[in-house]
């Protein structure tokens, strides 16, 4: 049985317009990297066990990861988990991972 993770994307407020507007979100899962939406949620399926998420943005145009943003989650069969990657105020803070459901999860 797998698990899945949903990946939500928010920019800051102070920053939200141009971010949107100017850059394309994107999240790696072990080394594979995927692009996000801002408007909607991504959902994965993952085997059980523990993953290194990234987060990052790239300007349209680029290849830079800019603000990248990192965390590791563990996941067990069957488990749901939902993760928020924000932006800091300015360009150069990286996102943050933060965790929105996690019943089970070890951090």
């Amino acid at each position: 049985m797998v698990a899945t993770i949903e990946i939500e994307f928010a920019p800051h407020w102070v920053n939200a317009a141009p971010v949107r507007t100017f850059a394309r979100p994107f999240v790696t899962i072990d080394g594979t990297e995927h692009r996000q939406s801002w408007t909607e949620p991504s959902t994965y399926a993952l085997e059980p066990g523990s993953h290194e998420i990234t987060a990052f943005i790239r300007y349209r145009g680029t290849n830079a990861a800019l603000g990248t943003g990192r965390r590791t989650v563990t996941v067990q069969a069957g488990q749901q988990v939902s993760l928020r990657a924000r932006n800091g105020w300015a360009n150069h803070m990286p996102f943050e991972l933060e965790l929105r459901l996690a019943p089970g999860l070890d951090v």
